[in-house]
């Protein structure tokens, strides 16, 4: 049975309506596809941006490095935060300040005719303690050595050398310059000046004139013998650290960086004495 001609427009009017609005649902599509893309590129721009902000922001803030004013004394200092380019900086030597001064007045310091206040530095440090953390240290030489005693310190640190502690004999005063530095030995202190008589005589020591260094103690003792053999000096664990060849961590010998750095400098040290032998002693005296 054959369509009419009605028929026939009717569909072909049909047809081009669909083609019509198939043809704006594919503009329509391209339109939001291209309009999403767009969108999409302007995002990543922004991320970009953003990252490119970060990183900005993250040059330009670095870690925030510290002075050698800024740390306490003991205090523990994170690596980072220490220029190891310049480290000289955080090893300083300078005349005794007011309030140093007013700390060991009538203690380690007392008026004397021989050592002034004026011919004494107080140097602060960074060292490695036993548990190989960087901390602050302070130490009182004689002015006369107090650059070599500068380079020195640097250099262990340099070597990652460790001292277990190292502040002013005033932080373990019991009441007198014998005693005291009794306490600083067993408490592991390295020190120096102290106006005091060597341990069991009544002769001036070295460290009355800031000459003198005694570097960790504990493991390094000082042993002087009476006519009898008995000890003249006892001190905490003494007698585990006298066999010089036990292995013993920390302990100072010819191998020793220690040794080796004190005596590049002009130090003698007390463990190549006789009587007494003084594991932990180093001095200098300029003459």
């Amino acid at each position: 049975m054959k369509k009419s001609r009605k028929q026939t427009n009717i569909i072909q009017v049909i047809t081009r309506i669909m083609i019509g609005i198939l043809i704006v649902l594919c503009v329509a599509l391209a339109v939001i596809i291209f309009f999403k893309m767009k969108d999409s590129d302007k995002t990543g721009s922004d991320d970009a941006g953003d990252t490119s902000d970060s990183e900005q922001t993250a040059a330009a803030d670095p870690v925030s490095m510290l002075s050698i004013q800024d740390i306490a004394i003991g205090a523990v200092v994170d690596r980072a935060q220490i220029d190891m380019t310049r480290l000289d900086q955080y090893f300083t030597a300078n005349e005794i300040g007011e309030d140093v001064f007013q700390f060991i007045n009538g203690r380690s310091f007392v008026e004397n005719e021989h050592i002034s206040r004026e011919q004494l530095r107080y140097l602060k440090v960074l060292h490695y303690n036993y548990s190989h953390e960087v901390q602050a240290g302070e130490i009182i030489v004689n002015a006369n050595i107090a650059e070599d005693v500068r380079n020195i310190f640097r250099e262990l640190f340099e070597q990652e050398y460790e001292i277990e502690s190292m502040s002013l004999i005033e932080n373990f005063w019991t009441g007198d310059g014998g005693s005291s530095d009794k306490n600083s030995i067993e408490n592991n202190n390295t020190s120096a000046f102290n106006y005091r008589m060597i341990a069991g005589t009544d002769q001036l020591s070295n460290h009355a004139l800031g000459y003198a260094i005694d570097v960790n103690p504990l493991q390094n003792p000082y042993v002087a013998y009476n006519a009898d053999g008995s000890f003249r000096e006892v001190y905490r664990d003494m007698e585990r650290y006298i066999d010089r060849a036990n292995g013993e961590a920390h302990m100072i010998g010819h191998e020793d960086v220690c040794y080796q750095i004190f005596t590049k400098y002009g130090f003698t040290w007390g463990g190549d004495w006789t009587d007494p032998i003084d594991y932990q002693h180093f001095e200098k005296n300029p003459g």
